[in-house]
């Protein structure tokens, strides 16, 4: 804990560095990283020489795109040879929760364990959080196993499991009286209709509410701040990166933690410009024993083309787009994103508790809702116009359901291909 907190302690103050300083130190990391991965990791010391990456005289500003990419595929195929196997003591074992197919097993070691506990929590502490703050997190996976802290009054934390019905979920709320609402954007969303159809606000009303896991929409985030009355903050990571990139009450993006990772925004195999769409790319710059060096996410995203209005010197991404193999592909050719097509539900939050758009082929499409009240056909016909004004030469057909399942994951996607 006490390595925990020198390491928090150190991103917190990275926050108020100089952004050149804080670049030039990405940039040792990744040498010191390549390096090391080139000559102990068997798998990176392959790649590297198919690759022609000369690891003793690599020069991170100069030959980062000569790196090869990685992926998940790769390195689950790799096994212990995508692993520095003589890393001193036995490390920590990290398990995705395979929502794109297969779960994903790898390790850690304990050094990075504790960097990676400081960096879960850092965009919590810098939204606001206090330590003192009591937390109700909604989550596919509760531990109910309290830690040392907690019992000390400190970071305590409570954690149900999303599905939880809202009513439930409203007792358990006045009950424990947190500050603090956390939890995937559906889960959250469900409690929301809940508190505004029965008239039942939180009580006491959060104090901060944060969102992750799976992709925020306009119309959810509207829905979350009219029920809780107050900024919803988004947080973006993977179980293999852990925290990339958070909001602040601004809302004007997603700060990029550099001093943790390097993310790269790739189009067509070339650095995307600002305010360009591309995949992200990530680089953890202090994970030794699984080194995840230009690791493809798959997910879509573009940087800002201006700061943002806190001051932080962490570069910024305007806007999250969710997976590039989750693009709506269209008859002519042309792709859309959920984010582009779905947003414009926004306007009718008072119609839907959840909604999935499936496309079952370049023309024809169906929208599940599970409707917030009875819809009468002019609902109807606004909901399918709603997603129309993105995809004007296909047909969408309404369907009313009672649920949409989540994945084994717990999170609920927002556009499938059937």
């Amino acid at each position: 804990m006490i390595t925990r907190a020198r390491y928090l302690r150190q991103m917190l103050r990275n926050e108020t560095r100089d952004p050149k300083r804080l670049r030039a130190a990405q940039f040792d990391a990744l040498e010191r990283l390549v390096r090391h991965a080139g000559t102990r990791v068997p798998f990176y010391s392959d790649l590297y020489r198919r690759h022609g990456v000369d690891v003793d005289n690599f020069d991170a500003q100069r030959d980062v795109l000569t790196l090869p990419f990685t992926s998940k595929h790769l390195l689950r195929a790799a096994g212990s040879r995508a692993q520095w196997l003589r890393g001193g003591r036995a490390g920590v074992k990290i398990s995705t929760s395979g929502s794109t197919g297969e779960p994903f097993v790898f390790t850690i070691d304990r050094d990075h364990d504790q960097w990676r506990k400081a960096q879960y929590l850092r965009p919590y502490l810098r939204a606001g959080r206090r330590f003192g703050h009591k937390v109700l997190r909604l989550t596919a996976f509760p531990e109910r196993r309290r830690s040392l802290l907690s019992k000390l009054g400190l970071l305590r934390e409570w954690q149900f499991n999303c599905a939880t019905p809202a009513f439930e979920l409203h007792s358990l709320w006045r009950e424990l009286a947190p500050d603090v609402l956390q939890g995937y954007p559906s889960a959250l969303r469900t409690l929301a209709h809940f508190c505004l159809e029965s008239g039942r606000p939180l009580e006491p009303a959060p104090r901060m509410v944060f969102s992750d896991s799976e992709l925020l929409m306009p119309d959810t985030r509207a829905l979350l701040h009219k029920a809780f009355g107050t900024v919803v903050i988004d947080i973006f990571g993977t179980y293999e990166t852990d925290n990339i990139a958070w909001q602040c009450v601004h809302n004007d993006g997603y700060h990029v933690a550099t001093d943790c990772v390097l993310l790269e925004i790739i189009r067509d195999g070339r650095p995307a410009e600002p305010g360009e769409q591309g995949e992200m790319v990530v680089t953890v710059l202090s994970n030794l024993r699984t080194p995840f060096i230009r690791y493809n996410l798959h997910d879509l995203g573009q940087f800002a083309t201006k700061p943002c209005a806190c001051g932080s010197p962490f570069p910024l991404l305007t806007r999250l787009d969710g997976r590039a193999d989750d693009l709506i592909a269209l008859d002519d050719g042309s792709s859309r994103t959920s984010m582009d097509v779905l947003g414009r539900l926004d306007r009718y939050t008072d119609l839907v508790h959840h909604y999935q758009l499936r496309q079952l082929s370049t023309r024809h499409f169906e929208l599940l809702i599970v409707p917030a009240r009875r819809l009468d056909d002019t609902d109807a016909a606004n909901l399918i116009a709603a997603v129309q004004e993105s995809l004007p030469s296909v047909v969408v057909e309404l369907k009313l359901v009672d649920s949409i399942a989540p994945q084994k994951s717990g999170k609920r996607m927002a556009f499938v291909r059937a």
